[in-house]
């Protein structure tokens, strides 16, 4: 339920004849301008679509004894036509319950040929279509395997999800290093590329949302995680950006607005601990800074959700910069089915693109883009551009705002 003071806000501003939908989007592209700041040679502030999908629909259809995937097909082909620089996907898989139908990763090192010849088949067909890929390395969450895997496979006493010890564990870490070496090593079956020169790679993230819980207060054993598992990266793909998949929570508010995030209700995203997107992000293997922003989920007040975007851009933006990198924000996103309605999103979601124009952002990203064959109960913030429509059609939601926001992107 929205809040109370949200809504009388937009009522007063309905009865005075203004726009609330503008004063939304105003407050969520309130941002300072700042010089662009390119992941590497993509257009600046350009758009990047999460479809984490794609591996795992290549694999089965492969398995299926077709020789392409139609759901891979479609997402690529409608992410070129939005006008999408790249697809934000995962790259790994090492879900127990997939054995068999997709995971890459049955057993410690231990791999299935045609899952992998999923991933062989995105990364080809990416190319095809000119999308680049952000490609995800793991997982923090148990879906499709996760931390909890890894601290399993070490024979490790009663994991859990986001288990601590998948970064601190030796065990642990050398195997998901070796894991990383081999991956990269590998020789795509289509094109005979190995992935770790793939043209179709924009950059790796080391893990998708790693956080800090269990860890040292000041963030020292992440980062020192991130340096290890990074030197990796870059000595197996050493032409590919990579960045840490993280979401920007911080061990303290120096360099960001205390106060302002202390009105909002989440000022446990800098008192957390165990974490620091400072820290890891000056890490020497890191090259761009990585945030995700779920306004919602993180328990942000809801007047003060629009301008909760601009901060978390900006401040971020301007903390990467001083670091001499660009600021990814690899995921953001509202709700589909209760709190704000889609003209209220819709605002956010514009002035959030504009906002990571005008502070300089690498390039954004919008959860969850899906193929029309993909039912939207699965994800609480789909959106499609559904085969016979247009961009702006209201069943798309937010696909006409991904044209305008490719559209500005390099224009700076």
């Amino acid at each position: 339920m929205r809040a109370p003071l949200l809504s009388a806000l937009l009522l007063l501003a309905v009865a005075c004849g203004e726009d609330p939908f503008r004063e939304l989007e105003e407050d969520a592209s309130d941002c300072p301008e700042a010089p662009a700041m390119r992941l590497g040679a993509a257009p600046s502030a350009a758009v990047v679509l999460n479809a984490y999908y794609l591996q795992e629909s290549a694999a089965r259809d492969l398995r299926r004894g077709r020789t392409e995937s139609p759901a891979v097909e479609e997402t690529l082909a409608k992410v070129a036509a939005l006008g999408a620089h790249a697809v934000r996907t995962n790259g790994h898989n090492e879900a127990v319950d997939k054995r068999g139908d997709s995971a890459i990763q049955v057993d410690p090192l231990q791999y299935d040929e045609v899952s992998l010849r999923g991933l062989d088949l995105v990364l080809t067909r990416a190319a095809a279509h000119g999308v680049k890929l952000v490609l995800t390395l793991g997982n923090y969450w148990d879906a499709y395997g996760g931390a909890r895997q890894y601290v399993a496979w070490a024979g490790l006493p009663s994991p859990v999800q986001g288990d601590a010890r998948f970064f601190t564990e030796r065990a642990v870490i050398e195997h998901y290093k070796a894991h990383i070496a081999r991956l990269l090593s590998r020789v795509n079956t289509f094109d005979g590329l190995r992935y770790g020169e793939h043209p179709a790679v924009l950059a790796w993230e080391l893990l998708n949302e790693p956080r800090g819980k269990g860890l040292d207060p000041e963030g020292a054993a992440m980062r020192a995680w991130v340096d290890e598992v990074a030197a990796v990266v870059k000595q197996y793909a050493p032409g590919h950006l990579v960045g840490t998949g993280e979401e920007g929570f911080d061990t303290s508010f120096a360099g960001y607005d205390e106060r302002f995030w202390r009105e909002s209700g989440t000022s446990s995203s800098f008192e957390r601990g165990g974490s620091s997107f400072r820290r890891n992000t000056a890490s020497p293997f890191i090259d761009f800074g990585s945030v995700h922003f779920y306004p919602e989920v993180y328990g942000v007040r809801s007047d003060f959700t629009a301008r909760a975007g601009a901060h978390w851009f900006s401040e971020h933006a301007a903390l990467a910069r001083d670091l001499g990198k660009p600021l990814f924000i690899g995921e953001f996103a509202l709700r589909n089915r209760e709190g704000f309605t889609l003209d209220e999103r819709r605002a956010m979601y514009r002035g959030w693109f504009r906002c990571a124009w005008r502070t300089g952002a690498g390039a954004s990203g919008p959860w969850m883009f899906a193929n029309d064959a993909r039912p939207d109960e699965w994800d609480d913030f789909t959106f499609y551009y559904r085969d016979g429509t247009v961009p702006a059609d209201p069943r798309n939601r937010y696909a006409d705002l991904v044209v305008e926001a490719a559209a500005l992107s390099g224009g700076r």
